[in-house]
């Protein structure tokens, strides 16, 4: 762990592009050689992108709004999706990514400076992080009170459990720097779903077909009926489907399939 730290200390110093330059080459050359490498790679290369997406660089707003590997052909030209998103990353915890990051070092697999931006990726992603539920709280333009308890943000995603004014989980396809836009913007779309009354209402005797023809599907197959039929509702929307689901049958008493697998929203 020693020898990690110090190489990290060196590896903070980098420029943040040279190192995800330097991550990405590593991770194309683990490609069909090792996926525990890959995999530290993978980590590492995350917690540099997202130094990357907090900042105001000319890439930042492409760190936030994508994964790492949507992510890694704006790094390099080298990055063939075509060709290296076919490989994927395994199930690690911390100790065993931190003893393979060991190994890496033990055996050069790569030269110094890629040693040494990985060490610092990997000690920033296997890190204690501070418990990320919080009560966030903004003022829409109507002068309504808007509270949130913030769940998880990464690059490419950002979750938020609205508790007040009303009970609901919002997800967006970006690292939300400034979390009260998303809390706003929640509410207002929050507001024009409720408008929706007769778009959502035409389109409920095509579902209820669709979930009938799912009779001895899979529970994920009912699912996606809704999904299916109310896409264009869905993909303009932020408010997450179990929540819309939820919210149809309080608001017009619409009978949706789900498991009742919500996410969960925490009141005082």
């Amino acid at each position: 762990m020693k020898g990690i730290e110090k190489l990290a200390k060196r590896g903070e110093q980098y420029d943040i592009m040279d190192a995800l330059r330097l991550l990405t080459m590593a991770y194309m050359d683990m490609c069909g050689i090792s996926a525990g490498c890959r995999t530290v790679i993978f980590y590492a290369a995350e917690a540099w992108q997202e130094r990357l997406a907090w900042m105001d660089l000319p890439l930042s707003e492409l760190a936030r709004k994508n994964g790492l590997t949507e992510f890694m052909p704006y790094i390099t030209s080298d990055y063939d999706p075509e060709i290296y998103d076919r490989y994927d990353i395994v199930a690690m915890d911390n100790e065993e990514l931190l003893n393979c990051c060991q190994r890496i070092i033990n055996e050069e697999d790569f030269d110094q400076a890629t040693t040494e931006v990985l060490c610092w990726g990997l000690l920033k992603a296997t890190e204690e992080k501070e418990e990320l539920s919080q009560e966030i709280e903004t003022v829409a333009s109507d002068g309504t009170v808007i509270k949130s308890n913030h769940y998880s943000q990464s690059c490419g995603s950002t979750f938020l459990a609205i508790t007040y004014p009303y009970h609901f989980c919002v997800s967006k396809k970006e690292l939300v720097r400034d979390l009260n836009e998303i809390l706003i913007e929640a509410y207002n779309d929050y507001q024009r779903l409720h408008n929706m009354e007769n778009d959502v209402r035409a389109l409920y005797p095509r579902y209820q077909a669709e979930l009938a023809k799912c009779k001895d599907a899979s529970e994920w197959e009912k699912r996606c009926a809704f999904r299916d039929v109310y896409s264009a509702i869905i993909s303009t929307s932020i408010i997450v489907p179990s929540s819309m689901v939820e919210l149809f049958h309080e608001w017009w008493n619409l009978k949706i399939y789900t498991p009742r697998h919500y996410c969960p929203v925490k009141v005082d």
